[in-house]
């Protein structure tokens, strides 16, 4: 029997979207909008740019998302200025954006405990490096 990489990891991606998903939906977020109030939720006032990165996604896809974020009172946006005198947006959680950020980060968590149930400490941390180490060879 050959192991097929795609296939294990399509599937295992695709089992955990599906129960991440089905909740987040419940909670009205657009595909990408978890991700960014996970994000916040640890650490607050990144630029537009350094949070588009975090979230490997394209700095044009983060302002949509951030603006629909906004448009729903999810964040807040301040200018900063940059080097060379340039402007950009630090990125806040609102109360309401706080509270759904911490609902996310509830569900990542179940959905986490539920993934790796029997799995032992060693195997957890096994499995995390070997995914670290296959997304760092594919950046090259």
């Amino acid at each position: 029997m050959e192991i097929s990489l795609f296939s294990t990891l399509v599937n295992t991606s695709g089992a955990h979207a599906k129960a991440c998903i089905s909740e987040f939906t419940k909670l009205d977020l657009s595909p990408g909008q978890p991700k960014v109030l996970s994000r916040l939720l640890k650490q607050e006032g990144y630029l537009q740019k350094e949070l588009a990165g975090l979230c490997g996604v394209e700095p044009a896809t983060m302002t949509v998302l951030l603006n629909a974020m906004e448009k729903k009172g999810m964040i807040r946006k301040e200018t900063s200025h940059v080097s060379g005198g340039k402007r950009a947006f630090r990125i806040y959680l609102t109360d309401e954006g706080r509270t759904l950020a911490e609902k996310v980060d509830r569900i990542i968590q179940e959905v986490q405990e539920t993934a790796l149930a029997g799995f032992s400490e060693e195997e957890k941390e096994l499995l995390v490096s070997l995914n670290a180490r296959i997304v760092e060879n594919l950046s090259k």
